[in-house]
């Protein structure tokens, strides 16, 4: 298994796993903690739902029960959906060819059928053999319609399955590519989209900036207020800045309070405003605990902007957006700088 979360969420994690762990009074040892760890994390939706709907008629959790979850939901975890959605299409394949060839079988029987009718003597029957050859006819037309329309049924089923494996696809994917915690693109999507970008920007000429941007004193924040309050901070800031942007613009959590947008055609001095009316929004924010109505305070941002120069490699883009994002930091906070 592969974590990137950062020192601070990594921290948060490990104190739930642990108060999790001594709750239900199981062993410290890597298997419990992969299983809390990843139940503390949220990123394993699958594995929450198992565990809550287990601990709602069971007020004890063994360590027998840590490995059937371990098993299912975290080993190869990967693997196990490829092989779920693999299992389905077969199955999804072999229902569509016993359709046609339950179609195929009926529709020559069907044919045969109307063969032997069309070899009768018609100028020696009776009109009560017509009567009879009618009727048949008509059975044999009635047949091939039911037929067609068992068919048709059953394309419309697997097209619906197709549909619904196309949508479990897409959650899996967009799983793999959200923050947990935020819903904004992780630091993983974040990278593969901007190489596409860097590349776009490179063919088209068009202009690509970059905004780094890092909450304040949130080091404080939890210590004074908790982590649980420090999560919503979080949460407040990424609804921010997702209101912010438009279009193709993407917006990240990099890490535990860090953030990065992407402006594609977006030039430096639009990527500078921008940035400065994210600072005001969340400067004005008014955060309260909901128990006590306590506030929280002035949460405040950082930002570093900087636009892509021609053919330079990401690394560099990166490093001049940080760059621009430690000198806000370190010239007072609360600003934005742009190199």
């Amino acid at each position: 298994m592969f974590y990137n979360d950062s020192i601070q969420d990594s921290r948060l994690y490990l104190r739930l796993a642990l108060e999790k762990i001594g709750k239900y009074e199981l062993p410290t040892d890597p298997l419990n903690y992969c299983i809390w760890y990843e139940y503390s994390s949220g990123k394993n939706s699958a594995l929450n739902k198992s565990i809550d709907d287990y601990l709602k008629s069971n007020r004890t959790f063994s360590t027998n029960i840590s490995k059937r979850h371990f098993n299912q939901y975290i080993l190869n975890r990967q693997e196990a959906r490829n092989e779920l959605i693999q299992n389905e299409l077969k199955n999804v394949f072999s229902n569509l060819f016993k359709a046609i060839d339950t179609t195929n079988r009926m529709f020559t029987e069907s044919g045969n059928n109307l063969d032997v009718m069309n070899q009768a003597p018609f100028h020696n029957l009776t009109e009560a053999d017509i009567n009879h050859l009618v009727i048949q006819i008509k059975q044999e037309i009635k047949r091939l319609e039911s037929s067609s329309n068992l068919f048709k049924e059953d394309l419309q089923k697997a097209n619906c399955e197709i549909d619904r494996l196309k949508k479990k696809l897409d959650r899996y994917r967009d799983e793999a590519q959200k923050d947990p915690l935020t819903k904004l693109d992780n630091r993983r999507s974040f990278e593969n989209r901007l190489k596409l970008a860097l590349d776009e920007a490179n063919d088209s000429g068009n202009p690509l900036c970059m905004i780094m941007a890092d909450i304040d004193h949130f080091k404080k924040i939890n210590d004074t207020h908790g982590h649980l309050v420090g999560d919503n901070v979080i949460r407040m800031v990424a609804s921010t800045i997702r209101e912010s942007i438009k279009g193709k613009d993407l917006a990240a959590r990099i890490g535990g309070e860090e953030f990065a947008i992407l402006l594609p055609n977006t030039p430096f001095d639009g990527a500078m405003k921008l940035a400065n009316d994210m600072r005001l929004a969340i400067e004005q924010l008014d955060l309260k605990k909901k128990r006590t109505g306590e506030r929280v305070g002035t949460i405040t941002l950082s930002f570093g902007v900087t636009a892509f120069k021609y053919s330079e490699i990401a690394e560099d883009f990166i490093n001049r957006s940080d760059q621009a994002l430690y000198r806000s930091k370190k010239s007072g906070r609360n600003k934005v700088t742009g190199i």
